[in-house]
């Protein structure tokens, strides 16, 4: 299964949101993973502690990044966004993001879609941003 840029940013999202809750002297109880969280885990966490160590960090993020940068995914979905996303944020016109790019990327996305600021977008946020996102796909198609 192949994931997008916005796979990598969900997953840093998260692990940072875990990283700060594990500061907290009196832990909440975590709150149960959503899909995309529960395939992430399933795919990489290989020791079923259920969470990701820094070893499985770090191979998720080589093999996440390896597929994003070979281009086009089984999802015909995801191959609009990353398109969409591509046109609007590759300023150098290389096909891909690079570190500059995703973060203006990141910072765009949660600046219209992350309603509550808690800096991630959660399950209604993303259904919001698809939502917002198939509207200008069809207002575009209409133009056309």
């Amino acid at each position: 299964m192949k994931k997008t840029v916005l796979s990598l940013t969900l997953l840093s999202a998260t692990l940072f949101h875990a990283a700060a809750r594990a500061d907290d002297p009196k832990p909440a109880v975590p709150p149960a993973p959503s899909a995309d969280q529960a395939a992430l885990l399933k795919k990489y966490d290989l020791n079923g502690d259920g969470k990701l160590d820094e070893a499985e960090l770090a191979a998720a993020h080589k093999s996440m990044l390896k597929e994003n940068l070979s281009g086009a995914t089984a999802n015909p979905r995801l191959n609009k966004f990353r398109a969409a996303m591509l046109k609007r944020f590759d300023r150098n016109g290389d096909g891909h993001l690079d570190a500059n790019e995703r973060a203006e990327m990141r910072k765009w996305l949660l600046e219209r879609f992350d309603t509550n600021h808690d800096g991630r977008l959660d399950e209604d946020e993303r259904a919001a941003m698809r939502e917002a996102f198939k509207a200008e796909a069809k207002a575009l198609k209409l133009k056309n």
